[in-house]
């Protein structure tokens, strides 16, 4: 189970990693990805989906603990910055996750996909991603 709370790192980093990686795909291809706006939705949907199942898994595991940043991010080496994983941590990122991942099925279904939607989906994601980082690096106490 001690090693299973290192995998704690990939739960802000898989949306932000699909974050960054449709970002440079519609840097490179502006008019292609413009048009592939369903697909990149749903790689932006299954990246938030799976950071909250991840959570999921530690949550009925009842893995908790805390991860150094630095010992993985070596630009980091300055700051004392540690992911706090607890159950009502973990809660939290599940439903916050979940809404986040509904507002980008909500944009797939209502919204209208014309220039600017990859760079809305862009955005939902990083804001996702960051507010998932922002509640690991808060402790919760119960």
């Amino acid at each position: 189970m001690e090693n299973s709370i290192n995998l704690s790192i990939f739960i802000p980093l898989i949306p932000f990693g699909m974050t960054l990686f449709i970002f440079l795909l519609l840097r490179s291809f502006n008019k292609t990805i413009n048009r592939l706006t369903k697909p990149i939705s749903y790689l932006a949907i299954f990246s938030i989906i799976l950071s909250v199942g991840l959570t999921l898994f530690f949550l009925l595991r009842h893995i908790e603990g805390n991860i150094l940043l630095s010992r993985y991010l070596s630009f980091l080496k300055s700051y004392n910055l540690e992911l706090h994983l607890n159950q009502l941590t973990e809660k939290i990122i599940i439903i916050v996750g979940s809404l986040f991942s509904l507002i980008l099925i909500f944009s797939v279904l209502k919204l209208p996909r014309r220039n600017g939607y990859v760079m809305y989906v862009v955005n939902v994601n990083l804001l996702a991603s960051l507010t998932i980082t922002a509640l690991l690096l808060f402790n919760f106490q119960f």
